[in-house]
């Protein structure tokens, strides 16, 4: 009887263990700022999620209480949901912090506003240093990143490719489009390419989110802001990093909307002449008027190419930055590097970067660095570029 009565309360206490509210992704940093980030993670049930942070140097950081951040909506926290974002604002520019993140399972809601919690998920480990990200800063003429692009799941390959990347060294790493070929479940973007990034740099150093062609396919497509949040809730933006102001365009689709392939659901065009309208608004503002270096990520390189995404491009986008001064773009797509001098239809550099290639960029005060490398030595270039 005893053994029947151990038995059991072992498998009570298995049950309690096993039912424990689990992160099963991230964390992972996105829409950096020189004064704020956003921090995402998943968890297994729903919960109530919080982030604490302090700046480097606190004293017992696992010890003492710091400012908690909530994911919330108009003063709501949120609490029903597995998928969690959280804005941290009002830090200081190029300052090194510190965070932990916190999940408490909300087992049951009841009427009104009661809910009833359990078990609490966290990075709370005292014997693993925290986590750390340092914002963007407002003076320095130097910023450095990482481009990556086309990787289309192969989140192996991605992993083997920049094994020997100081990522901490970096300011961001740029996503620069189709990461994915299709959009079909969240589990999918975690195993193709969102778990390999946080395994190699993207809980520490930020991810800065370009969408391409093919991750506007696949039944999860239009979920994905939701992943990689932005503060206009638009997947193009402008950022700066000191004297470099960056833009993050959108390209859209590649062929024109009425393409069998998109059955009756695209309606790019439209949303190009959209965000022209934002882009052309963009380059009249003090901040990139104001910059000494102006750089664009968009994953279909206008000028390149003859399909349809590619003229709307041109027609759309390219009258906007050919006035804008800009220095280079940076661009994928076609699957293979290729480099284009200024000419009649684009009056700045850009760089298409391959498949099986990354590209490490070091901006600083008179010349970009571009290093581009891949696993086949022959795959890598280096180049120099004036600011203007």
């Amino acid at each position: 009887m005893k053994k029947i009565s151990g038995l059991i309360t072992l498998l009570l206490f298995a049950s309690t263990i096993f039912s424990q509210i689990k992160i099963t992704h991230g964390p992972y940093l996105c829409d950096m700022d020189t004064d704020g980030v956003t921090i995402v993670w998943t968890t297994d049930k729903p919960a109530l999620s919080w982030v604490e942070i302090a700046p480097e140097g606190t004293e017992s950081f696992y010890q003492k209480e710091h400012p908690k951040y909530f994911d919330t909506a108009a003063g709501r926290k949120r609490a029903n949901q597995t998928l969690h974002r959280i804005r941290i604002s009002g830090l200081e520019d190029g300052t090194k912090y510190r965070y932990r993140i916190f999940s408490k399972e909300v087992t049951e809601r009841k009427a009104g506003n009661r809910a009833i919690y359990g078990s609490v998920a966290s990075t709370n480990v005292y014997s693993k240093k925290p986590l750390e990200f340092t914002t963007f800063a407002k003076e320095t003429a130097n910023a450095s990143f990482l481009v990556l692009n086309d990787i289309h799941g192969k989140s192996d390959f991605m992993k083997e490719l920049c094994k020997d990347i100081d990522f901490k060294a970096l300011d961001f790493v740029a996503m620069n489009g189709d990461m994915s070929t299709f959009a079909e479940s969240e589990e999918q973007l975690f195993d193709e390419y969102i778990d390999a990034s946080v395994e190699l740099y993207a809980s520490e150093t930020p991810i800065v989110y370009t969408r391409g062609n093919h991750e506007t396919r696949g039944v999860f497509a239009d979920e994905l802001i939701r992943y990689f949040p932005t503060r206009n809730g638009e997947f193009y933006q402008m950022f700066s990093v000191g004297s470099t102001c960056f833009l993050v365009l959108d390209c859209g689709e590649d062929k024109p909307d009425s393409d069998i392939e998109y059955y009756g659901l695209a309606d790019y065009d439209r949303y190009r002449e959209e965000e022209a309208r934002w882009l052309a608004k963009c380059v009249e503002t003090e901040e990139f008027k104001s910059a000494k270096t102006r750089i664009v990520f968009l994953h279909i390189p206008p000028p390149v190419g003859d399909w349809h995404g590619n003229h709307h491009l041109q027609q759309t986008f390219m009258p906007i930055l050919n006035r804008a001064n800009i220095d280079v773009m940076f661009s994928g797509h076609t699957h293979r590097f290729s480099y284009h001098e200024p000419n009649s239809e684009a009056n700045f550099p850009i760089v298409v970067n391959g498949n099986k290639t990354y590209v490490m960029c070091k901006v600083g005060k008179d010349k970009i660095d571009i290093e581009i490398t891949g696993l086949d030595k022959k795959d890598s270039r280096h180049f120099e570029l004036p600011v203007r």
